[in-house]
C-alpha cells in the first residue's frame, strides 16, 4: 500500500528533522526538502498509472484527445507548481514561493489556449 510507505517515509522525515532541528536548523530543513523530493518521485509511478487511465478513457469517449493532453499538461503544471511553492515556503522564503505560483498560473493560461480557441470556433460555428 503505497499511502502507508509515503507516511512512514513523512513521519520519520520529520521526527528526524524535529531532533536535529536543535543542533542543526539548516540540516533539519535540508531533511525536509529531501523528504518531499523523496515522497514526489514516490508518487510518480502513480501519477503515470492515473494518466494511463485518463487515456484509455478519452480513447473510448468521442472527443478530441487533444484536449485530454491539454488537461493533463495543466493538472501537471498545477501540482509541479504547487510542490515547489510549498518547498520554498517551508524553507522560509514565501517571495520566491509566490513567483513559482504565479509562473504556474501563466504557463497554466499559455496551456490552455487551445481549449480556448476550441470553444471560440465552436461558438462561432453555432452562430448563423
Amino acid at each position: 500500500m503505497e499511502i502507508a510507505r509515503i507516511v512512514a517515509v513523512g513521519i520519520i522525515s520529520i521526527i528526524l528533522a524535529i531532533a536535529v532541528k536543535k543542533q542543526n536548523a539548516e540540516f533539519s530543513l535540508l531533511i525536509s526538502i529531501s523528504a518531499s523530493i523523496i515522497i514526489f518521485f514516490m508518487l510518480m509511478p502513480l501519477l503515470g498509472q492515473a494518466v494511463g487511465i485518463l487515456q484509455n478513457i478519452a480513447s473510448l469517449m468521442d472527443t478530441n484527445v487533444q484536449y485530454i493532453g491539454v488537461i493533463l499538461k495543466i493538472i501537471a503544471i498545477a501540482y509541479i507548481a504547487e510542490f515547489g511553492a510549498q518547498i520554498c515556503i517551508d524553507a522560509g522564503e514565501a517571495a520566491v514561493g509566490s513567483k513559482i505560483e504565479l509562473a504556474g498560473k501563466v504557463l497554466i493560461m499559455i496551456a490552455s489556449t487551445p481549449v480556448l480557441f476550441g470553444l471560440v470556433n465552436l461558438i462561432a460555428g453555432l452562430m448563423p
